[in-house]
């Protein structure tokens, strides 16, 4: 308990100082839990993509328009044992900020090629009875404080009488197992949806997903179907859902480089700070820690300490840091789906808080450690 009081009263000792350090390494780790999390958020992301499906979409630009036709062939591709399509489009809910994304499909096929999407049985069968039933993904339904059975009005693509108000009966919910945060979309009716839209938008869907037999074969099964529609007015590309997905993050450029020159040039200018800051507080103090040693501290326990006020203020500003990243990060979701920060990048947080302090109070502890009592006290 001395030992800590002693370490408080250094901390107390140059306010200012203290202050300036700490808020150098909470802005450093609130950078780093943003950006790292991010990244490694994205990497477990792509790690958890199922080998088994695939996406076919237009050759000419991927979630563009092909008529909703080329299903049969898709389905009958031999290798492939589930297929669904969908077309999805943005509308919002009374107010311009209260976004909803709307997938229209047919239910019974997405549910047997996206399993992880638990649906009770009774909104599952309720969708088959009620056209513009929708099922409602759970952090939707909370956010707007929907309820099943709810009569809900969004605004979106103008249908075919030019009205943009889409009506649609909550049958039910559902959960995304995989990571329930992502459950967001309303899904409805494809028939609903290609009855009330016009002739140019009719029979057309964006993007065909399929579950394989043998993840193995999948590139034999993608050669085969972008074979068949070679040469045709719909061409396609067939691509896995881990090639999908990392497409996606190539659009946001090289983010592992990005982040890690990042890092690496924030935590080298606060390792020199935190160094510079220790080393004045080591110079103003000098007599002081003369008088410990006077009284009875060893040369280590007076290393240990400077060490210990460097780790106290390095390991808390990493707390607080990351705690704000993981306040921040989660605002990410609308643009990239991904908003929470992996745990790994937790603890790697706090062990390069750990290394900061050693590394940065390395060299006043090393002074405290071969201060002689005599020259600190004639200030020598």
């Amino acid at each position: 308990m001395k030992f800590i009081s002693l370490i408080w009263a250094g901390i107390r000792r140059s306010r200012g100082r203290s202050i300036l350090l700490l808020a150098q390494v909470v802005i450093a780790f609130t950078l780093f839990g943003v950006l790292q999390g991010l990244n490694g958020a994205i990497n477990q992301a792509l790690a958890a993509t199922h080998a088994d499906r695939l996406y076919v979409g237009s050759r000419l630009r991927f979630g563009s328009p092909l008529p909703i036709a080329i299903m049969s062939t898709v389905q009958g591709t031999p290798g492939v044992i589930a297929s669904t399509y969908r077309f999805g489009f943005g509308a919002t809910w009374q107010k311009p900020d209260q976004g909803v994304a709307v997938v229209v499909t047919d239910v019974d096929s997405f549910l047997s090629v996206y399993p992880e999407y638990e649906v009770a049985p009774a909104a599952h069968r309720a969708m088959s009875q009620t056209q513009d039933g929708a099922i409602v993904g759970l952090e939707t339904l909370r956010k707007y404080h929907w309820q099943i059975g709810q009569h809900i009005v969004l605004q979106g693509l103008p249908q075919k009488s030019g009205s943009p108000n889409w009506t649609f009966d909550i049958v039910g919910t559902y959960v995304n197992s995989d990571d329930p945060q992502s459950s967001t979309a309303l899904l409805a009716n494809y028939r609903y949806f290609d009855e009330s839209v016009g002739a140019q938008s009719a029979d057309l869907i964006a993007v065909a997903t399929i579950r394989i037999a043998d993840p193995r074969r999948a590139a034999d099964v993608e050669a085969a179907i972008d074979k068949h529609f070679a040469n045709s007015p719909n061409e396609t590309l067939t691509q896995s859902e881990l090639e999908v997905a990392e497409a996606n993050v190539a659009s946001l450029g090289d983010l592992n480089v990005v982040v890690h020159r990042i890092i690496g040039a924030t935590f080298f200018v606060l390792l020199f700070a935190t160094g510079a800051l220790m080393m004045q507080s080591i110079r103003e103090r000098t007599p002081e820690l003369a008088v410990l040693k006077t009284v009875g501290f060893s040369d280590r326990r007076v290393m240990m300490l400077i060490l210990a006020e460097t780790l106290a203020l390095c390991v808390g500003g990493a707390a607080v840091g990351l705690a704000i990243a993981s306040r921040i990060l989660p605002l990410a979701r609308a643009l990239i789906g991904i908003g929470s920060i992996p745990l790994v990048v937790v603890v790697t947080g706090f062990a390069c808080a750990v290394a900061l302090a050693l590394a940065g109070g390395s060299i006043p502890a090393w002074r405290g450690l071969r201060l002689r009592v005599v020259d600190a006290l004639a200030n020598r």
